[in-house]
């Protein structure tokens, strides 16, 4: 199991809330984070770099009042050592040589991709001491292949993983994936997340069972629309896993 280990600091600034939000999915999703706060105007983003220690700001460049081209310029002018690092993000590729005479680490077009992410915040790792950085987490986030792109999916998200050949999809609330992982794999590695072996075929997220149910002596577990069988065999682990969680099934007899 590899250690847990300091990350960057990092600040989300955009006026769109939407915009910050997915930003802040994508920052809490990839390895190299250890926090993450955000800002939706310069003032408030202002104030979080005064009140906290802040490695990297990912900075969109039109906004209303002072612009994110403005927090660069003061950010820059106030350098002295501890300045976090700027990494612009943004629809208009236009300012971009601008941006770079700012000594901006990097330039991100919307929409940003995970690797496109991946890739600028490991710039940062340069420039940025943050303990034994290196020694990135595996636990808590899984990174799959989706084209081109590499998506890092929160462990805690998925709901279910079923068998297809080598591999494992798993599944989230709104999309599927295909890992390569075993199913024997996601049961050891991921118990500690109540992930449970229901049948040669399914482990689930009991965390996400919204219905258990028990009828004629078999068993199954709903999750979001899925209903998910319960094999016979390993029933009592299962029942046990529940009761250490403190769920209740449905026992129904009628047909």
């Amino acid at each position: 199991m590899t250690t847990q280990v300091p990350g960057l600091q990092v600040l989300a600034v955009d006026d769109e809330v939407p915009a910050v939000e997915q930003m802040r999915w994508l920052l809490e999703a990839d390895p190299l984070v250890s926090a993450v706060q955000t800002a939706t105007n310069v003032a408030e983003a202002r104030q979080v770099l005064a009140d906290g220690n802040i490695d990297v700001v990912l900075l969109d460049i039109h906004m209303p009042g002072p612009t994110g081209m403005d927090l660069a310029h003061e950010l820059r002018r106030a350098n002295n050592g501890d300045t976090p690092h700027v990494i612009f993000v943004t629809a208009d590729a236009r300012p971009a040589v601008h941006a770079f005479e700012l000594d901006a680490l990097d330039y991100l077009l919307k929409p940003v991709r995970p690797a496109r992410l991946h890739e600028a915040l490991r710039k940062t790792l340069n420039r940025v001491d943050t303990g034994a950085i290196e020694q990135v987490p595996e636990q808590g986030r899984v990174a799959v292949q989706q084209g081109s792109q590499q998506v890092f999916i929160p462990i805690r998200s998925i709901r279910w993983a079923q068998a297809q050949g080598d591999y494992a999809r798993i599944h989230t609330a709104d999309e599927s994936y295909l890992l390569r992982i075993s199913l024997a794999g996601i049961e050891e590695d991921w118990a500690t997340y109540d992930f449970v072996r229901i049948h040669r075929s399914h482990i689930v997220n009991l965390n996400f069972a919204t219905k258990i149910v028990q009828q004629e002596g078999r068993m199954r577990i709903h999750i979001d629309d899925n209903e998910l069988p319960v094999s016979r065999r390993l029933m009592p682990q299962v029942r046990q896993r529940l009761k250490q969680l403190n769920f209740r099934s449905v026992s129904r007899s009628d047909g």
